[in-house]
């Protein structure tokens, strides 16, 4: 998605719960620049940040026309509404797996909307993602189509990731749950279910108690989920407010030795999109370095767009894009901190890693004829 130049840093001062007096200082400056509040609304909804957008605006007391204050007012409802059904329906499905002693844990927005966010309504869903273990994925998948959903079962063979989508309409909302058995699609019985329900938290869903991904697996979770899209898609920055909030939350109980160094070096990088608590940075050791350039630009090369999508740059503009992306996107990327990692980076690990999209490219291409 398109970033118009002065509506990101603004949004991205949002992606974080809860705030700051510093981000609010910030935030008034950034406000009283702002000319297009229309754009800014279509923006924020495109990123799952209105509700928060419209939290932090609110609470460092910037004035809002009112046409758009009443159209976030209503969209913050309409959010907190349909999380609130979700809500319900996970509470339903948590009951029946209880009942049929399947183990489950809840992962993504779902759990991260009761463990971490003020109001479950704050944080936006499209979806509820779940993980079974690989030999209870087709009886879980069973049992939703049980209480109502339209749940197809896959092939012989599970899929890498998660079974098919399953479907249900609810109170006028679609509801979306996809049955993970692993964390990843290359992953290992490490990113089971069985393997992580040791570090699992517990938490309450509509009154039902529910677990979810301890401290480390939720943050590398939730950091693969956004690399992956840096790449290939649009990084949404409430995917960024996932990732502050939980170290804010839970930065005392963090083990953060045990922590990806990528992660820390992300969560450092994060601090110049949203200032982030004295008490995080001196917990979690991190070390924001220098501010990067770039700031919210995104990967326009290959293999995000295709080669033919391109040929208007040139032979030349396409490499530009595909081997030199922005400071920002390369140090969010590669998890890298500032200094001499930037060069190594640029001049190393990303044509190495364009190189392997290359020979993927290739591999598929001859294994199609």
């Amino acid at each position: 998605m398109a970033q118009p130049e002065k509506m990101y840093p603004l949004l991205a001062l949002c992606a974080r719960t809860p705030g700051q007096p510093s981000q609010y200082q910030q935030l008034r400056l950034q406000a009283a620049e702002l000319t297009d509040w229309h754009k800014l609304s279509t923006q924020a909804e495109a990123h799952g940040l209105t509700p928060l957008l419209y939290t932090h605006l609110q609470a460092a007391h910037v004035p809002l026309p009112s046409a758009i204050k009443e159209q976030w007012q209503a969209r913050t409802m309409q959010h907190g509404h349909a999380n609130h059904v979700r809500g319900q329906v996970l509470a339903e499905m948590l009951t029946a797996f209880q009942a049929a002693e399947i183990d489950v844990l809840i992962l993504k927005g779902a759990a991260l909307a009761h463990l971490i966010y003020p109001n479950p309504g704050l944080r936006p869903m499209r979806d509820i993602d779940l993980l079974v273990s690989p030999a209870q994925a087709r009886p879980a998948q069973a049992l939703l189509a049980k209480l109502g959903f339209e749940a197809p079962q896959p092939g012989q063979a599970l899929p890498a990731k998660h079974l098919p989508a399953a479907v249900r309409r609810v109170k006028g909302l679609s509801v979306t749950v996809e049955l993970h058995h692993n964390l990843y699609s290359s992953g290992t019985p490490a990113t089971e279910l069985e393997a992580l329900c040791s570090s699992a938290l517990p938490l309450m869903i509509e009154g039902v108690t529910a677990q979810t991904l301890g401290y480390e697996a939720m943050l590398d979770h939730i950091y693969q989920h956004l690399r992956i899209n840096l790449l290939l898609d649009s990084l949404r920055l409430i995917w960024v407010a996932d990732l502050i909030s939980l170290a804010e939350r839970f930065a005392a109980g963090i083990n953060w030795p045990r922590v990806n160094p990528r992660i820390r070096n992300v969560l450092g990088l994060c601090h110049w999109l949203t200032p982030l608590s004295e008490e995080l940075l001196r917990t979690a050791h991190l070390k924001p370095g220098r501010p990067p350039s770039g700031m919210g630009q995104e990967f326009q090369g290959w293999p995000r767009y295709a080669l033919a999508a391109q040929q208007h740059k040139g032979y030349s503009g396409i490499l530009r894009d595909s081997f030199f992306p922005s400071e920002w996107w390369l140090r969010f990327y590669y998890g890298l901190p500032s200094g001499w990692a930037v060069w190594w980076g640029r001049a190393v690990s990303h044509p190495l890693h364009i190189g392997g999209w290359v020979r993927h490219y290739f591999k598929n291409r001859a294994n199609r004829h």
